[in-house]
């Protein structure tokens, strides 16, 4: 981030303008005290910083670690992609919907997710109805807990957060249109 910000010619204080994050946060970050947890700082900083958003996230979700006694310990193998689980004809998924489309799919509970995931059962609830919106952590441990992708994961939940800062700079309310999802389509 640093780096980013150099060739910029910007200073922390420039930054902070830009991107609305204090200051003193994006000092703490750029020395590696504290990781990048919000998308919606990730967002903000890659907008400000004229960067990615999805390789900020992607790189923010591999500073946290493999949750321990995950089958990703145990070498390579092969996990749901988010396309084998949105289907092929949903070219755009949201991440509560993914969420949602794993546990019908594997007929399991939030219970059963959140014991998975180590998340509240409640938080996931509201991240699948897409009124929440996960943090990288939460993201990096529902995809480990899921033995879902990292990277797809934190992908498709950037871009439902670049979508509410869309909604937001013009003022409107984040709503996804999307079939409801608690009832099935025949």
């Amino acid at each position: 981030m640093r780096r980013h910000r150099q060739a910029l010619k910007l200073s922390i204080d420039g930054l902070a303008r830009r991107s609305g994050i204090s200051a003193s946060a994006i000092g703490t970050l750029e020395r590696g005290r504290t990781p990048l947890r919000s998308l919606w700082s990730a967002a903000a900083l890659a907008y400000a910083l004229k960067a990615d958003p999805y390789a900020l996230a992607v790189a923010a979700g591999r500073s946290f670690p493999t949750a321990e006694g995950s089958d990703r310990d145990q070498g390579p193998r092969r996990s749901a992609s988010v396309a084998d689980i949105a289907g092929s004809r949903r070219s755009v998924a949201r991440f509560g919907e993914v969420l949602y489309l794993w546990r019908i799919k594997h007929n399991r509970t939030l219970a059963y997710v959140a014991r998975l995931s180590g998340t509240d059962r409640l938080r996931l609830s509201r991240i699948e109805r897409m009124t929440a919106a996960p943090s990288i952590p939460t993201v990096v441990k529902i995809a480990d807990g899921l033995d879902l992708p990292r990277t797809e994961m934190l992908v498709v939940a950037m871009r439902d957060q670049l979508c509410r800062n869309l909604y937001a700079r013009e003022g409107m309310v984040y709503a996804p249109h999307v079939r409801d999802l608690y009832t099935r389509s025949r």
